[in-house]
């Protein structure tokens, strides 16, 4: 479920969310407007008390506290951009609105509401006593990044770069205890084990996402958890575990030839990416996915200090599709 709408407000677009909270307005209001608890769960750490017309900086910008009614409203400016959480009693517990006003330059709208997404995700899991860190909430951006494209009707293309330079969602590189390289890759997914184990199972599911140059020969199963598989004589790991309303994906493919581990994991994160894409209802072709794969290979191959040219050549060399 994705909760976001693009609008119109004086002439600009903006992003609007609005969601049934289990909590009471008073307590969503500490967690939107107490620096200690947005610590915990905002898109970057607030200087302000808060209270009205109170100025602050942050991020290079100045801001401004614009409205201010305890428990209820809190609206402020920040650079160019306007935001405001509004909160309603509900039963047991409250309704929140939040809305962001933007400025394209710095982004799609689709783009934005991904991430607000991955940090509502946070919020969440902060009033229910948790903590989900940065990165592990932005495990599902890609999905979500598909599915606001495709509502919102834009061109996915300049998300999807932006979510490929993120670093921290790539596959590292490990020692095998059994001996020789290993990638691994370990990714939060907001869909059931079920769901995903059929996009790993399914052979219509698989022609979707996986590489096309040669099946797996599958040669441990037990459904909807583990699958084994031997790739080209590698082998090949995916593991799922349920967590939350989601699960927890995590695949590893051991290999022989370390050299290779830059053009391998460049591979696999553009397959990771039509997976995302596939969960999204919202294939993507592997010559779309590929279009990124120079730039993702440049880094894995300085991560991993291997030589860049290996993964060149066979780019070079890879048909066009």
């Amino acid at each position: 479920m994705i909760d976001g709408s693009l609008q119109t407000i004086d002439g600009r677009p903006a992003l609007r969310f609005e969601r049934r909270m289990a909590h009471s307005a008073q307590r969503v209001w500490r967690a939107v407007t107490e620096p200690a608890e947005m610590a915990q769960w905002f898109v970057a750490p607030v200087a302000w008390t808060p209270a009205l017309g109170e100025t602050f900086e942050g991020g290079g910008q100045r801001g401004e506290i614009t409205a201010l009614e305890e428990p209820t409203l809190l609206r402020w400016t920040w650079g160019q951009e306007r935001y405001a959480f509004e909160l309603s009693p509900e039963g047991d517990g409250c309704r929140l609105v939040f809305t962001h006003i933007f400025d394209e330059r710095y982004g799609p709208a689709a783009q934005h509401a991904a991430g607000w997404e991955t940090y509502f995700d946070r919020l969440d899991a902060h009033l229910a006593g948790g903590f989900l860190d940065e990165e592990e909430a932005h495990g599902s951006i890609g999905e979500l990044h598909e599915r606001y494209a495709a509502r919102f009707g834009q061109d996915p293309a300049p998300g999807r770069r932006m979510i490929a330079s993120l670093a921290f969602r790539d596959l590292t590189l490990e020692e095998d205890p059994a001996g020789g390289p290993r990638l691994r890759l370990e990714r939060r997914l907001r869909h059931p084990v079920e769901r995903v184990w059929r996009a790993l199972d399914d052979a219509g599911e698989l022609a979707h996402w996986f590489p096309a140059d040669a099946p797996m020969e599958v040669v441990e199963r037990d459904e909807p958890h583990l699958l084994v598989a031997s790739w080209f004589g590698d082998e090949l790991r995916f593991e799922l575990r349920p967590e939350g309303a989601g699960c927890r994906l995590v695949f590893t493919h051991a290999f022989d030839d370390r050299d290779t581990a830059a053009r391998t994991a460049a591979g696999w994160d553009r397959c990771f990416a039509r997976l995302e894409a596939l969960l999204a209802e919202q294939p993507m072709d592997a010559a779309t996915a590929l279009e990124l794969w120079p730039d993702v290979h440049e880094r894995y191959a300085e991560r991993f200090g291997v030589d860049p040219e290996i993964g060149r050549r066979a780019y070079a060399e890879h048909p066009a599709t």
